[in-house]
């Protein structure tokens, strides 16, 4: 009975040795060798803006667009210009910030009391042929896409300041692309100068303005 029971014991130990082998053997075999991840990205829409760039895309400081040069006249005259020039791009970008469209208008920057000034010496952007007014014609102009295409997107049409209104430039209808980005060149300036204005150099800042729609 000594010997069966420690025959009994012996093989019972054996078993249980070879089911502990069998065991750490099965999990070495059933390990994993991928394990698969997820990863997260966000893009968020960004702001509609405005600026004035040049061919290499840099903001332009303080960018200034000259008028024709005059000769004091004891009539009425008319200086003519250009508004966006190859190195001075009027600009925007809509990186998804206005899905419903936009507009970009230009307009003085105190509108309705800005004038033309040299030192005490002025006339008007807003008034008459006779006191002085400006004139904006967007559709000489030319829209060039960067981003996008031009479906969509309108210029303005001539049109002379008057009061505090400002002019509208061009305009992308809620079918434009919603994401864009482009710029408009050429837009043709005519300026009515009163009779006798005083020589010399007159400025008038301007202010131009991109609104969802």
């Amino acid at each position: 009975m000594k010997k069966l029971t420690l025959l009994i014991v012996a093989s019972v130990g054996v078993i249980g040795l070879l089911g502990l082998y069998n065991m750490t053997n099965s999990s070495v075999a059933n390990a994993a060798t991928t394990a698969n991840s997820k990863l997260s990205q966000t893009i968020n829409a960004g702001a509609l803006s405005t600026d004035i760039r040049n061919s290499s895309n840099a903001v332009v400081s303080n960018p200034t667009f000259a008028m024709g040069a005059v000769t004091l006249s004891t009539s009425a005259q008319t200086s003519t210009g250009t508004f966006g020039e190859n190195d001075k791009r009027i600009s925007v970008d809509n990186p998804g910030g206005a899905n419903n469209g936009w507009t970009l208008t230009l307009n003085a920057t105190t509108p309705g009391t800005g004038k033309w000034t040299d030192g005490g010496k002025n006339y008007k952007y807003n008034g008459t042929t006779t006191d002085g007014r400006l004139t904006v014609d967007p559709s000489t102009g030319t829209v060039t896409p960067v981003i996008g295409t031009a479906t969509g997107i309108t210029k303005g049409s001539s049109m002379a300041f008057s009061g505090s209104n400002p002019v509208t430039l061009m305009s992308a209808s809620a079918g434009a692309d919603a994401v864009w980005n482009g710029y408009i060149t050429g837009v043709s300036l005519k300026q009515d100068i009163p009779a006798g204005q005083q020589a010399g150099t007159y400025t008038l800042p301007m202010t131009q303005t991109v609104t969802a729609i």
